[in-house]
């Protein structure tokens, strides 16, 4: 395992690389507050068929920050995607999403086919679709939250254990192991006043001001033209991926992951990497 940083118009972008026994390449993208090293134990496993790359998204892990009078948008995570694949892969790639990574997967598929060999969307279908009408109060709330969180910043833990334990509360089907290594690697030194504090950028706790708009997710997936797997959490609280994500990519399948909620890469690795090699396989 090795660590890079590519710039993306400026901003630094983290990426960990799994050197695998071929140049075919796997990029990984994790979901809202997550990070890179939270696929390792995916990373790992099927580092043994394919090279395996996952990112930081901006504003989280080990990624720059936007800073001040800036803000993340799906187009940001598209256009990384696009200069991380640039910079280290040549030919089309394999891409692999949770949540809001598969969201960003999907809309990269979309905008450039070509460069996508295939597409594993997990629990990537996003929110439920929203109005114009909704614009407005998104707005307010967009402004109002930016504010208070630029103002209160990042709430410190005492320590790598208080967050792992936190972790632990929010999904008690993470092992007590694994929950110290998303926290040990998902957590920074307080600048003030001692403890640790997540990684990412607090302005991700607020909501967007874009509305997410079905039609125009809608027109990016059915531009997809790469062999795409769905794949959800048998326990998942959220939705089934959305009946328009599947009847719009025409090659979908899907699949359930036996006995994990909506975070699949952290309850059942060992069998999500099963299941993406296996369709890579088939391929």
């Amino acid at each position: 395992m090795k660590d890079c940083y590519i710039d993306c118009r400026g901003l630094s972008v983290h990426v960990v690389e799994w050197p695998g026994p071929t140049d075919q390449t796997v990029l990984l993208h994790h979901g809202f507050l997550d990070h890179a090293r939270s696929w390792d134990p995916v990373a790992e496993a099927m580092a043994e068929k394919v090279r395996v790359i996952a990112v930081d998204a901006r504003g989280h892990g080990d990624s720059g920050w936007i800073g001040q009078g800036g803000y993340y948008y799906f187009q940001d995570y598209v256009f990384d995607v696009a200069d991380v694949l640039d910079a280290l892969v040549e030919g089309p790639a394999i891409l692999v999403g949770h949540s809001m990574g598969g969201m960003v997967c999907s809309l990269f598929a979309g905008t450039f086919p070509e460069r996508v060999k295939a597409l594993i969307s997990i629990e990537g279908a996003g929110p439920p679709g929203l109005r114009p009408s909704d614009a407005p109060s998104l707005m307010a709330e967009w402004i109002s939250g930016v504010r208070t969180a630029r103002l209160e910043g990042a709430r410190p833990f005492a320590g790598v254990e208080e967050a792992a334990r936190r972790l632990r509360q929010t999904n008690p089907r993470i092992s007590e192991a694994f929950a110290f290594h998303l926290a040990a690697h998902g957590t920074r030194k307080a600048e003030k006043g001692g403890g640790v504090v997540w990684k990412f950028d607090p302005v991700h706790r607020t909501r967007s001001p874009q509305p997410f708009y079905l039609e125009q997710a809608r027109a990016f997936w059915a531009r997809v033209t790469a062999p795409t797997l769905l794949v959800r959490g048998e326990r998942s609280p959220f939705r089934w991926e959305a009946a328009e994500h599947r009847e719009c990519i025409a090659s979908a399948r899907r699949i359930e992951i036996p006995g994990a909620g909506h975070m699949v890469h952290h309850e059942q690795p060992a069998t999500l990497a099963e299941a993406i090699t296996g369709f890579i396989d088939s391929l």
